[in-house]
């Protein structure tokens, strides 16, 4: 299997010898790297979908978050008779200080693409954008983590989305 996005390009091969058996990597955890951009409403035609696969979106920018560590989570529920799926993505920021920007997140809404460690990029509140809430923490030892937890949080009606290729789909970073 070829996995390809705009960073790199890497062959997912196991086999070393003909009748030696080794566990392939490929279900790798972990984020690689987390993009943020507002939502913005676009009609339904301007979002063009093929099957679990985003083909399309209106020509955006996103902006590149460097993360310590970033957890994604989604898991369906029932809404008022309706499957819904929740999406949260936690993305850590070192280090608390004074010229943090990480404030101007709040009140806004966004939508967040990944793309983990075995190459899969997803595309999160696709439809009805991520809510933010952020906070500032450290711990009591000198190895716990200080800095800026921000989470992102919303609701859609399918599963996050795969997309195969980022500036193919319409976005620049």
């Amino acid at each position: 299997m070829v996995v390809k996005s705009q960073h790199y390009t890497r062959v997912m091969s196991c086999n070393i010898t003909k009748h030696i058996g080794r566990k392939c990597k490929d279900s790798q955890g972990g984020i690689k790297t987390v993009y943020l951009f507002p939502f913005v409403k676009y009609s339904p035609s301007q979002i063009v979908l093929d099957g679990q696969r985003l083909a399309s979106f209106p020509s955006t920018t996103v902006f590149d978050w460097h993360s310590v560590a970033s957890n994604f989570s989604e898991n369906q529920s029932f809404d008022k008779g309706s499957i819904v799926w929740d999406q949260n993505l936690t993305i850590q920021i070192p280090k608390t200080n004074l010229d943090s920007e990480v404030y101007r997140l709040a009140n806004k809404d966004y939508r967040a693409i990944y793309i983990d460690e075995i190459g899969n990029i997803r595309i999160l509140g696709l439809f009805n954008g991520l809510e933010v809430t952020i906070s500032n923490e450290t711990g009591q030892e000198k190895a716990d983590f200080n800095g800026y937890k921000i989470t992102l949080t919303g609701k859609e009606d399918n599963q996050a989305y795969f997309i195969s290729n980022l500036e193919g789909a319409g976005f620049d970073h």
